[in-house]
């Protein structure tokens, strides 16, 4: 499970509530891994794509065109998650492995979340500061 109040925060307000919303669904992925029948996990692991592909663009379309230095790499990053996320829903959908699912969500996408914000997502928050975000 994601603690909300332990995720790290960045500069830009609005980048702290799509992490906020992510860590909810996820919460909510583990909740129906652990307690729901197959229909809600994999409702819940699609609520999880739609709202990543959601956080994605969001933060990509600040970022584009704006002279960031790390555009790419921060897109490709969202990219290799998204990728992997997928991988996982699709191993989800052919075999309903309970356990293979909880370990990505915990090993991988939590990590993963943390991580990001804290390496990218920051530095792209304080770029945008500085630069007066025009939206």
């Amino acid at each position: 499970m994601i603690e909300k109040n332990r995720l790290p925060q960045v500069a830009k307000p609005e980048m702290n509530a799509m992490h906020d919303e992510e860590a909810d669904i996820v919460n909510m992925l583990l909740s129906a891994v652990d307690n729901g029948d197959d229909k809600t996990v994999t409702q819940a692991l699609e609520e999880l794509l739609a709202h990543m592909q959601k956080h994605f663009d969001f933060e990509e379309d600040m970022l584009r065109n704006r002279g960031f230095g790390m555009f790419d790499i921060h897109r490709n990053d969202h990219s290799r998650i998204m990728g992997e996320t997928r991988m996982a829903y699709m191993n989800w959908r052919n075999f309903r492995d309970r356990e293979a699912l909880r370990d990505f969500i915990e090993d991988d996408f939590i990590e993963w979340l943390n991580l990001h914000i804290q390496a990218m997502d920051s530095v792209a928050a304080d770029f945008l500061m500085l630069h007066g975000e025009k939206r």
